[in-house]
């Protein structure tokens, strides 16, 4: 799929631009992060996988808002992000992978997230936040 696929199937529109929203998004994610380091000291590895990823979520939301964008389609948004900042793909990369290891997570039956991939998840997450606040403070 490409990003011309994501808006002519409706999974990306065009809004208005929503700085509120984006801020809201960004403490959203920094909240995700909170969830995953507390469930990461009680050992609950599934939920630090998840509660990152989400983060990592809705710190991209937080661009898209700020762009205009409302996404309807977790696929779409490494899409977009890929094609609108090209110095983020490697950032929109790793999104798309915890959104797949999120999938797995949530709906694979014999599926484990042990300490080591928490950790990393949860290292990405707040990498991926510190990023996607720098590039909404200095702009486009």
């Amino acid at each position: 799929m490409n990003l011309d696929d994501c808006f002519g199937k409706g999974l990306l529109k065009r809004i208005s631009p929503d700085m509120d929203n984006a801020r809201r998004s960004i403490v959203l994610s920094a909240s995700n992060i909170e969830d995953a380091e507390a469930n990461l000291s009680i050992h609950r590895y599934r939920i630090v996988a998840v509660s990152s990823y989400t983060a990592m979520f809705h710190a991209a939301r937080a661009i898209l808002f700020r762009d205009g964008i409302k996404e309807r389609s977790h696929e779409c948004i490494p899409i977009y992000l890929k094609e609108k900042y090209p110095t983020l793909e490697s950032f929109a990369n790793m999104l798309d992978s915890y959104r797949r290891f999120r999938h797995n997570a949530i709906y694979g039956l014999d599926f484990a997230v042990d300490e080591p991939e928490a950790k990393a998840a949860l290292a990405s997450a707040k990498e991926f936040l510190e990023k996607i606040k720098s590039v909404i403070n200095e702009g486009k």
